[in-house]
């Protein structure tokens, strides 16, 4: 576990950045959070708990305004998909699983997005907001799109985006000792 800044009473910090790490968007850096989740990717309730990693996509002002936003999301409900999550220039960008974003009808999406959309609206300073989709699977019929969370080329978000999850496998996930 990581020694990092405590965010949230909500959420354990298990990596954190405090500053930019190499030479992408406008001073991007990252931190992961952990939480417990009774919902897996899809949301679907659980019996038993899992565990939740999802990473937090800082730019160069470390706006720490995103965890308001993170906890009324968590507190709805609406967390368990989610693989990133950033603020860049007022707007809230929430990167979700494909497995969650195909899996069920085009109006379980869009009443999702409209409810982040109102937690975005309802912050102390108002944000827009939109979903992205992130999907890891090789090979899959699925794409990554609406990656805005990073100022810089597509396939560098990407890639970027990919390598974080590769490090620490984000989303949902069985508890282990």
């Amino acid at each position: 576990m990581s020694n990092g800044t405590l965010y949230s009473t909500l959420f354990t910090t298990i990596h954190d950045e405090q500053r930019p790490v190499g030479n992408i968007g406008r001073g991007s850096h990252y931190s992961v959070l952990r939480s417990v989740e009774w919902m897996d990717v899809t949301r679907t309730p659980l019996e038993l708990p899992q565990v939740h990693d999802f990473a937090i996509i800082w730019d160069e002002d470390h706006d720490t305004r995103v965890l308001e936003a993170v906890e009324k999301i968590y507190m709805a409900g609406l967390l368990s998909p989610v693989q990133f999550i950033g603020e860049r220039k007022g707007f809230l960008s929430v990167v979700v699983a494909a497995k969650f974003y195909f899996h069920g009808s085009e109006s379980n999406i869009n009443s999702y997005a409209k409810a982040i959309e109102d937690i975005a609206q309802s912050l102390a300073d108002p944000w827009g907001s939109e979903i992205g989709c992130f999907d890891r699977s090789l090979g899959s019929t699925h794409q990554c799109f609406n990656i805005s969370i990073i100022q810089d080329n597509e396939p560098k978000v990407l890639n970027y985006l990919k390598t974080i999850d590769s490090l620490w496998g984000l989303g949902t996930k069985e508890y282990k000792f």
